[in-house]
Order: structure tokens, then sequence, then C-alpha cells
């Protein structure tokens, strides 16, 4: 299950039937949008037509950050801050998701929110909803946020409330499948040995589940394996040769034919 579905179907709607248009808004529209939005007078009973204004505006991203910070767990409000992640990135939005997302003392809703919304600045094609383009804030995303987001996911999988936790491990299984090339393994996380002669054991010490290749020096076609967090496998292959374990594409472990011959 994707993580954009962790609050709920409804705001995905919401999100998918608010996109503006990506003309820049006039001033005057934005000054207007931007106070509304901010000061949270504008609803979609009051002032609706801010909501969907302010992502075209330059101080855009400043207002919905400051709708961020004073939204609790309240259906709408979660909507309304899911509809504009879809529709504008921004260094200053993301900054506010990563702070809310560790603070325990917000709503774990809220908390989970903030996880979701911070998967599209890592890779879009975690989110499944590869097709949405959004905007570019006026303070672009910087270029160490995938990495901050990766490590975000990871240390939350240790919080003392057991939703975030379980939301954050998803979203960093979620994230080292879609990027493996980006993820790097603490050492030892991957190893590989020779067991005797042909067989060797492949093993997993890390908290998650990791896809891995096997590839040989004579070209073949290289083995592909699903390795559970802390498991193993034990394979024999064919020929005598130097077998080398991949993750990401980089070779993280090699082991040799062994001398002595399995009983």
């Amino acid at each position: 299950m994707h993580l954009t579905r962790l609050c709920g179907a409804a705001g995905l709607w919401f999100s998918l039937t608010t996109v503006p248009a990506v003309t820049q808004q006039p001033n005057d529209a934005c000054a207007r949008a931007v106070r509304l939005v901010t000061s949270g007078e504008a609803t979609n009973e009051h002032e609706g037509w801010a909501l969907a204004q302010v992502v075209g505006c330059p101080e855009g991203p400043a207002a919905i950050v400051a709708r961020w910070r004073a939204a609790d767990n309240r259906p709408d409000a979660l909507a309304q801050l899911r509809a504009w992640n879809y529709q504008v990135h921004d260094q200053r939005i993301a900054d506010v998701a990563m702070e809310l997302a560790r603070d325990p003392s917000r709503p774990a809703s809220l908390r989970l929110l903030a996880l979701e919304t911070l998967v599209a600045y890592f890779d879009p094609r975690a989110t499944g909803l590869v097709d949405l383009n959004p905007r570019v804030g006026s303070q672009p995303p910087a270029a160490d946020l995938p990495d901050r987001v990766y490590a975000l996911s990871r240390s939350l999988t240790t919080d003392p409330n057991p939703a975030i936790a379980r939301a954050a491990k998803h979203e960093w299984q979620t994230l080292t499948d879609v990027r493996p090339n980006a993820v790097a393994l603490p050492a030892g996380t991957l190893s590989l040995v020779t067991m005797c002669g042909r067989k060797f054991r492949l093993a997993n010490h890390g908290d998650i589940d990791l896809s891995v290749e096997l590839v040989w020096a004579t070209g073949r076609p290289p083995r592909k394996h699903r390795i559970p967090a802390h498991g193993m496998l034990d394979l024999t292959i064919a020929g005598d040769e130097t077998v080398r374990l991949l993750f990401g594409g980089q070779e993280v472990a090699s082991a040799a034919t062994g001398q002595v011959a399995c009983r």
C-alpha cells in the first residue's frame, strides 16, 4: 500500500480536483490569497478561491507553512494540506513537514501526513502518482533533501507511537525499493560467504527487505533475489568462479568457490 493512502482516499480526490492553472497570479490577487490562507480565513465555505490561488504566488509556500503549523487533526485541514502537496513543492514546506513528523506533541494523523508529504520529495514514483507534476516554489527543494527524507524515515521506525513507527518503516522500505542506487547501506548489512565448494550463503542483516543481484565473471545472466529482513538464502552455483553481490547496481560483497568440497 502506497503511503499516499495513509490518510484516506478523500484527500486524494480533493488534491486531484483543485490543481490550479500554472500561470502566475496577479500581485493583488496573490497578496489577498496569501493573507487569507495565512490567517486561516480561507476555507471551502469562505474565500475558497484563495486555497487554489495561493500555490501560484511567490509567497504561497510561506502561507502554506503557516497552515501546517496551525493544523490540527480535522479531516478537512489534512485534506487541504495533502492537496497542496501535489500542487507545489518548496523547501520551506519540506522543512515544516520534517519538523512536524518528528514532533511527538502533534496529532498522529498530522505526523503521518507529514511523512506522506515527504515521500514525493524523495521520488515521485514512491507516491504512485507520477503523472502529477507540481510546480516548484520560490525556494526549490535542496539537493540533499532526498537524503534527509530517507534518514528521517529510518530514524522514526523507533518512534514511541506504534502508528508512526509502522508508517516510517513502510516508508523506509518503499524509498529503498524505489531508488536502491541512492541508498547507502551500513557496512555489513548484506553478506555473501562460501559455505563449501559451490555452496554460498547470502544474508540480510538489516531491518527491511532488500532486493539484490548475483553476477558471475563469465557473463551469465544475473540472478535476482529478494532477501527478507534478517533472512538468509543458501544457493549452489554451477561453475567454479567468483560470485559478486550487487545492491542498487553496486558491488557490496563477493565470494569465491570453496576449496573444500561439500559433503
